[in-house]
């Protein structure tokens, strides 16, 4: 044991000394309830000086202290609305409801936000909690209408907001509610107005009631009114971001963009700290189609706010737009060090690392950024468009879904689901996302698209052919309704109208690969492929750096019996674009044609070292081993693209049928054709592979159904002749076996299948 010595001990003395004064004078300090209180009032004040990030930062402390303090919960539901952030809102009222049950404030907010999840029931309960304990609350009535209003009940709604106001008559959202009842009904639309003046001269300082005034006096054509409204509500409330974006929007839709610009860039200036606020402005660059501009202008706003996250956000989603990489990657990275918190900081180098091709990682990063915030829309929308680049199809449209779920009106989000739609064939969603987007925005020009295809699958032509046009009226310079309408007029066989259209959209869209296609699939079927040759030059010369027109370029090539033009073409394709399968597979085909299938061979070989994951690739390879003799080799490719895709159909019927012909177990043999087959139900080579296994197996009546099945889908398969009289012949069927395998001789006569079909014929003559 250590013995201190006298000085040491009176050290000890004098700090023990000194901890027991200081715990004295901090013992009220540490007074759980007083802390808790002063949490609470710091919240407040942040809160009406409107900093409600830092509101929520004061309440959650309070709550740290005490879970069950209601007050606390109640006003930290109160700044989460501020900020937009309506999931975590709802559960905080729900638990102040829990708590403080004649919390009536927090009832009707609760029903508020009941209502806007289409909950009208519950909603309806806390409007009726609340008049049972205060018969004559005017909210109660006020919430009432608003779940009268959801429910398409006009004379109840305008029942309940004037018993609102025969309680409150002076509330201004009481009037701004009865205002814009009556402003939808024609004969009372001048009524309607005068409420909604009366909310404003009650409440000067209520936006709400500015904004509504002012949409419908734009809706009467009062621009020049509504313009002041719009005005009047920004400086009501200058955080309102509505408000910002109501008057921009009034200035575009007088094409003063001049106006709409400036006052987007003082939004971006006075909201610098939120994410809406600052990326206003970049939208309406987006938009305008002015990324240089928009580029310019976000470098000098961060200059003059270098710390403030959401302006370089936004301006590193211009500048990935712009193709600026380098300076975006500058930018993400700054961001990353100081911000890396912040969901959108994840999304902007979630795009990054998608734009360089590295989509396992950008789709890692984004599930991380979901996982601690679900309620991103951002971030489901770029994990959608991850999992989408990575094949993941289901994860992609569960993200997409989840982005709809958070703000419907979401036109990034009901885009991705569309695509999805398409993707999957799926045109039953696609119809109804293109219903759901046009009453978003009756003006945008692609939910007609998407409804027309969907029409166009289902025959219905007529009805095709006007949503395509309507399209084009919406947006005459867009490229895709030509081409849809021009796909459409192909399967009418209307080849000369299908034609004009494709040009027009290749006018409007110089890169457009799937136009260019089209047509060149027209001439070819007019049995003009040299002119398709020429067609396809010119349009490369209009866009030179585009490898999907040079991988075009290079198939046509090799249908006219050129593989060195081929060869070359295919090759400056992949030197575009080092991702481009379709030229590899061009390249591969040409290197065949001309006799160095060891060269396709190595193309491969390199591309699966690149591209470790690419199923097609690593499929492709195994195929082409095996064209080289290399079994083990293309064994080995099989099933590196069955780790990464267990259900690939290609190479699980390829596999089965190496195991086989090498003699290995047939029972693995046997469940990877039964993977092929349940894929591809109906192709004759899956029923072939499995039931060559079942053969080898000694069960001959399956396999003898499956390759009569075969037989009739694919009569002049040497392979499916010679095992169909194979197992003829192992049912002691001479006659059919004898007919299957002469015909495989005949079909395929200097093959090793017809050299095996002779030596079985020879043991049954």
């Amino acid at each position: 044991m250590r013995i201190s010595t006298p000085r040491a001990a009176l050290r000890v003395s004098a700090v023990i000394a000194i901890s027991l004064s200081l715990g004295f004078t901090t013992g009220c300090h540490r007074d759980p309830n007083k802390l808790k209180q002063r949490y609470l009032e710091s919240g407040k004040r942040y809160f009406d000086q409107g900093k409600y990030k830092e509101a929520t930062i004061q309440f959650s402390n309070a709550l740290k202290v005490d879970h069950n303090f209601g007050d606390a919960h109640y006003e930290l539901s109160r700044a989460y609305l501020k900020e937009g952030s309506f999931m975590p809102a709802y559960a905080e009222l729900l638990r102040t409801v829990d708590l403080q049950p004649t919390n009536l404030k927090a009832r009707i907010d609760l029903g508020n936000i009941l209502i806007a999840g289409k909950q009208i029931p519950r909603a309806t309960e806390q409007a009726n909690a609340v008049l049972a304990a205060d018969p004559n609350n005017a909210d109660a009535h006020a919430l009432l209408a608003s779940i009268a209003i959801a429910k398409n009940d006009q004379p109840e709604a305008l029942a309940q907001i004037k018993q609102a106001l025969a309680i409150d008559p002076n509330r201004a959202s009481y009037h701004v509610t009865l205002g814009l009842l009556q402003a939808n009904d024609p004969s009372t639309s001048d009524a309607g107005v005068d409420q909604l003046r009366k909310a404003v001269s009650l409440d000067g300082k209520d936006a709400t009631a500015h904004l509504m005034l002012a949409s419908i006096l734009r809706r009467k054509g009062d621009l020049p009114g509504a313009v002041v409204e719009a005005k009047a509500a920004i400086a009501a409330d200058p955080k309102d971001i509505g408000a910002r974006a109501a008057l921009a929007e009034l200035y575009m839709s007088q094409n003063d963009n001049a106006n709409a610009e400036a006052t987007l860039r003082q939004a971006s200036e006075d909201l610098s700290d939120s994410e809406n606020g600052a990326g206003m402005l970049a939208s309406f660059y987006i938009r305008t189609k002015q990324l240089d501009r928009g580029e310019a202008a976000y470098a000098d706003l961060v200059a003059k706010h270098p710390k403030s996250a959401p302006l370089k956000i936004a301006y590193v989603r211009l500048l990935i737009l712009n193709k600026d990489l380098p300076k975006a990657r500058t930018v993400g990275a700054e961001l990353a060090k100081s911000d890396s918190s912040i969901p959108e900081v994840a999304v902007l180098n979630a795009m990054l690392m998608l734009n360089d091709g590295k989509v396992g990682p950008a789709f890692d990063t984004l599930q991380k950024a979901a996982k601690s915030s679900p309620e991103n829309l951002l971030v489901h929308i770029w994990l959608g468009r991850a999992a989408q680049a990575k094949g993941d199809m289901q994860t992609a449209t569960e993200n997409f879904r989840e982005a709809v779920r958070i703000n419907p009106k979401s036109i990034e989000a009901q885009t991705g689901l569309a695509d999805m739609a398409i993707a999957g064939r799926d045109y039953t969603t696609l119809t109804q996302v293109a219903n759901a987007t046009m009453a978003i925005n009756p003006a945008m020009a692609m939910p007609y698209l998407w409804r027309g295809m969907a029409e166009a699958t289902q025959k219905d032509y007529d009805k095709a052919d006007a949503d395509f046009r309507q399209a084009m009226k919406l947006e005459p310079t867009n490229y895709a309704p030509y081409l849809e309408l021009a796909q459409l007029r192909m399967s009418q066989q209307k080849l000369p109208e299908a034609s004009s259209l494709l040009e027009q959209s290749l006018q409007y869209n110089p890169n457009s690969a799937r136009s260019l296609r089209l047509l060149a699939a027209i001439l070819i079927s007019q049995k003009q492929a040299p002119k398709a040759v020429t067609r396809v030059q010119e349009q490369i010369a209009k866009s030179p750096q585009n490898a999907d027109m040079y991988s075009l370029l290079a198939e046509l090539q090799l249908g006219t019996g050129d593989p060195k033009g081929a060869l070359a073409t295919s090759e400056k394709a992949m030197q575009l674009n080092p991702n481009d399968t379709a030229a590899v597979v061009t390249y591969t085909r040409a290197e065949v044609t001309a006799g160095d299938p060891a060269k396709a061979l190595a193309k491969w070989q390199q591309w699966t070292t690149d591209h470790p994951t690419d199923v097609q690739g690593l499929t492709m390879l195994g195929s082409m081993q095996e064209s080289q003799g290399d079994r083990q080799g293309a064994i080995a490719s099989y099933k590196k693209v069955l780790a990464v895709q267990p259900e690939q159909p290609i190479a699980a019927n390829n596999l089965a049928m190496l195991m086989v012909e090498t003699n290995q177990n047939l029972d693995v043999a046997l469940s990877y054709a039964q993977i092929a087959r349940r894929v591809l139900p109906n192709s004759p080579d899956t029923a072939d592979t499995l039931a060559w296994v079942y053969y080898q197996k000694g069960s001959y009546p399956s396999a003898l159904d499956l390759l009569q099945d075969a037989a009739k889908q694919s009569p002049n398969s040497a392979n499916i002749q010679y095992h169909l009289g194979m197992t003829y012949s192992k049912m002691a069927n001479n006659a059919d076996a004898v007919t299957h395998l002469k015909k495989a001789t005949e079909l395929a006569p200097n093959s090793q299948t017809a050299k095996d079909a002779a030596k079985e014929l020879s043991t049954l003559s």
